[in-house]
């Protein structure tokens, strides 16, 4: 019988927690620096950034670089934290600071979740490569 997620690949699991640890990076940057005079909340999406880790592994561009001068196109792994873009919320303070804590702790929650999800799948897949090395070893 297969299951949902017997098709996620463990690299696949493994750059989403990535993601996902890069975006809470964010969101504890913006909590803490919600008081800084000028400070503009960063966000990550983790939906277009796990579509764009898809799209490059779906198709993969082969390019040869001619000179080490030349910039990598292709060749290079997708980093999610080159994703990590400004949120551009109204000013809702005087002082120019635009981070909204109820934004973030929504963000926070689900990322958290997510994570959980995938650290539950993740497990189940490396128990799941263990029990079998187990029986093949017998």
């Amino acid at each position: 019988m297969i299951g949902i997620f017997d098709k996620t690949k463990v690299n696949d699991l493994n750059f989403a927690l990535d993601t996902l640890s890069v975006k809470n990076n964010g969101i504890s940057r913006n909590i803490a620096n919600q008081d800084t005079p000028k400070y503009k909340a960063v966000k990550l999406v983790f939906s277009e950034v796990m579509e764009e880790y898809y799209s490059n592994a779906n198709n993969p561009v082969s390019l040869k670089r001619t000179n080490s001068m030349h910039m990598p196109l292709g060749d290079e792994e997708l980093d999610p934290r080159t994703l990590v873009r400004f949120q551009n919320n109204p000013s809702i303070k005087n002082d120019g600071n635009d981070v909204n804590m109820d934004y973030e702790m929504s963000q926070q929650a689900e990322a958290e979740l997510r994570y959980k999800l995938l650290s539950q799948i993740a497990g189940k897949k490396v128990t799941g490569l263990v029990e079998l090395t187990r029986t093949q070893a017998q």
